[in-house]
């Protein structure tokens, strides 16, 4: 059974499906990209490095989701966390002594690689909104490193081998809220996502070598059972002075509740509109760049 009220699994299920096509499946509302190989870990945006490896990549470890709400008493606020996790392929041949590494394994009807594989990971939380009036609450999790081995057969002989690792990843998820000055009873949302890997980098370290230890494609759904989230792009005018001292590092919140509802929030390294669909042309029509978060323009 899912955790999740109905009405926030309804609009979750919505917005996972502009999630996949955008940042998990390797196609893209705007600008389309032909789909990645199966099974292939492509071009990937919302990256969260471990901490240690900030100084020498120049790449951040964190994200921060900042947004209005209006919950109402006794509502329920649904956080669910998204993102790949890298999986490294090796390949390896059989030989008498037993199995060597390889960069590619030639079968008679295919060809095996070695490479980096995405595997999709969650974390959920769900918790009544009166739990952010006593402070920040905070959750963290560990997904453990796990190896596995897959044998290869050629007529009826084992020819190699495909082995896939995935590193420990350990992350932090940080929410508050405070109330909105004024009559209209809107809350501040605030989430902070950090990768808390404790990975000590080798001096020079690559990226190649901080992507198995980093969250990829990073991003958040948010939903309340009853309540709203208003438009960080185009807010009420009563809650544009509060949206413009929001400040979103690394994602960009909007609107992604189906049929126009306000009930889920989509939050993505790539900076979408409100209500995001996927095109029904496919990926055959050209369509205006997306950004990531931190190149978007200035909004109003």
């Amino acid at each position: 059974m899912n955790r999740y009220p109905e009405r926030i699994e309804h609009g979750f299920a919505a917005a996972r499906r502009i999630a996949d096509a955008v940042l998990l499946e390797g196609h893209a509302l705007s600008p389309h990209r032909a789909p990645a190989a199966e099974g292939r870990l492509g071009r990937h945006s919302g990256v969260l490095v471990p901490p240690e490896y900030t100084a020498q990549g120049g790449e951040h470890s964190h994200q921060r989701t900042d947004c209005l709400m209006e919950a109402r008493g006794g509502d329920v606020l649904a956080v669910e966390l998204r993102f790949l996790r890298v999986q490294r392929r090796t390949v390896e041949r059989a030989t008498a002594a037993g199995f060597e590494s390889v960069e590619r394994l030639e079968l008679a009807d295919r060809e095996l690689v070695e490479g980096d594989e995405g595997a999709e990971e969650r974390f959920e939380l769900v918790f009544h909104v009166e739990e952010l009036d006593e402070g920040v609450v905070q959750r963290a999790f560990r997904l453990p490193g796990v190896g596995e081995t897959g044998l290869v057969h050629e007529r009826g002989a084992v020819v190699g081998r495909v082995v896939r690792r995935r590193e420990q990843v350990d992350g932090l998820v940080r929410l508050r809220a405070e109330a909105v000055p004024g009559p209209y009873r809107a809350q501040r949302l605030v989430v902070d996502v950090e990768n808390a890997s404790a990975w000590m980098p080798p001096r020079r370290a690559t990226r190649d070598q901080a992507l198995p230890r980093s969250l990829v494609s990073t991003h958040l759904l948010l939903g309340l059972e009853h309540g709203a989230f208003l438009s960080v792009a185009a807010p009420p005018e009563w809650a544009r002075p509060a949206v413009e001292r929001c400040r979103n590092e690394r994602t960009w919140p909007v609107l992604a509740g189906p049929d126009g509802g306000r009930r889920v929030v989509l939050s993505s390294p790539v900076v979408l509109e409100d209500h995001p669909r996927i095109p029904p042309e496919g990926l055959g029509s050209r369509k205006p760049e997306a950004r990531g978060a931190d190149e978007r323009a200035e909004r109003p």
